[in-house]
């Protein structure tokens, strides 16, 4: 019915001798990295919470008119 047979699947010559690698371990960053950020980020939390609280209400009360507008 086609205009082209199908040709059976010949293996590749440079590919026939093809091994796979297994993947190495993973760096020390690689595996703890989730548990950095989380520690920088706890103590940036607090470090940012503490500077909050410790800023004095230092604003000066609006000085008020006695005349009605």
């Amino acid at each position: 019915m086609g205009l082209f047979k199908d040709a059976p699947p010949s293996p590749h010559p440079q590919y026939t001798q093809m091994r796979f690698m297994t993947a190495g371990s993973p760096s020390w960053w690689k595996q703890n990295r989730h548990k950095v950020l989380v520690v920088v980020g706890l103590l940036a939390g607090f470090w940012l919470g503490s500077h909050q609280a410790a800023t004095p209400a230092t604003c000066a009360p609006a000085s008020t008119s006695s005349s009605a507008h």
